[in-house]
């Protein structure tokens, strides 16, 4: 059965420190941030428009009225601020297409949107009431944010106005019928994106991998063969051809062809992959892990080989990473639960 991919709450209250093992470019080290947020929220997702200034939603796990959490830092990481703004259902997903226009997605339908680099964020309509569980704009006006129920809603005016292009029922238990679920969305430009999740059947009991292809700018799907059945989390491109893909049970999946066929890569891990990035063709993360175990693997040559970094601290170890976030190849960010940030930075 389907277990959506945020807002695994676990509170720990006294975090050790962590060092992940590996060279990943060279001169290169991934260093502690934050081992825990101050306010004991959980960090789902983080995105940087600079090597100093980035943001991070989440979950403030004590405050029951307004959950939603949007953090702000200037400082590369270190610190965090939350934005002023009562949100109140928790958030997901975060992307900012420039330093002024970012929008973060979550529970509900819900979706805010700030066009001033975060000065304020103003909650936009959604039409919808389900989860929203992955967002991507192709341009500042033109974008997409995803989730239960085979939803997909469009924007094309920076989020003052959606419209649902597929979907769009209320949140709830999946019923009887076959039903889609979208984690991730990723638009190489204004016509041509791709949406990553799971095909249910609750009548018997089965699912697959899902991954599927518009070149209209979401008028049309279409399916596009992953052969697997594993849940897929997250869906990343460097450019209309070359992309990948990441799923649960350690899966990756990769493509030459802009998904007309997907092979698979040989991770090393079995456990759950969360998130991916890469910082061009050859150079990615992706990370994740499960119930009491935390992983991140890195590839130096489009995915042929992917290297486990151990985390060798014995309580961050078991947990997971929820999101990876890459700027350019000098500058990469992980986020997970209880607010925990670390940083790859060159020359460290």
């Amino acid at each position: 059965m389907y277990r959506q991919k945020l807002f695994r709450i676990g509170i720990i209250t006294t975090l050790a420190a962590l060092c992940i093992t590996g060279t990943l470019y060279a001169a290169g080290s991934w260093n502690i941030l934050q081992k825990q947020d101050p306010e004991i929220r959980d960090y789902f997702a983080i995105t940087f428009i600079s090597s100093e200034e980035g943001w991070a939603v989440g979950d403030s796990l004590f405050d029951m009225d307004n959950p939603g959490f949007i953090g702000h830092t200037r400082d590369g990481g270190k610190t965090w601020e939350k934005a002023e703004i009562d949100i109140n259902q928790r958030l997901g997903d975060i992307f900012f297409f420039d330093k002024k226009n970012g929008w973060a997605i979550g529970k509900n339908g819900m979706i805010v949107g700030t066009n001033d680099g975060g000065k304020n964020w103003k909650i936009q309509t959604s039409k919808v009431g389900n989860w929203l569980y992955g967002v991507h704009f192709p341009t500042a006006k033109i974008g997409y944010a995803v989730g239960m129920s085979e939803t997909i809603v469009q924007t094309t005016n920076g989020g003052k106005t959606w419209k649902v292009l597929r979907g769009g029922e209320a949140g709830g238990a999946v019923g009887d019928d076959d039903t889609s679920v979208f984690n991730a969305a990723y638009f190489f430009d204004e016509s041509t994106g791709w949406v990553a999740g799971v095909k249910l059947s609750p009548s018997t009991g089965g699912q697959d991998g899902l991954i599927q292809k518009t070149t209209d700018g979401g008028k049309n799907w279409v399916d596009q063969p992953t052969n697997i059945e594993d849940i897929i989390k997250d869906i990343w491109f460097v450019n209309a051809s070359t992309g990948w893909a990441v799923a649960e049970n350690g899966v990756v999946l990769h493509t030459t062809n802009g998904g007309d066929t997907w092979e698979l890569q040989t991770s090393g891990t079995e456990e759950h992959l969360m998130s991916v990035r890469f910082a061009d063709e050859n150079t990615g993360w992706a990370a994740g892990g499960g119930l009491g175990v935390a992983v991140i693997i890195h590839t130096t040559d489009g995915g042929q080989t992917w290297e486990t970094q151990d985390v060798g601290d014995p309580i961050l170890s078991k947990i997971p990473i929820n999101d990876v976030f890459i700027l350019d190849g000098k500058h990469a960010w992980v986020t997970g639960n209880n607010g925990m940030v670390m940083a790859y930075e060159v020359g460290n």
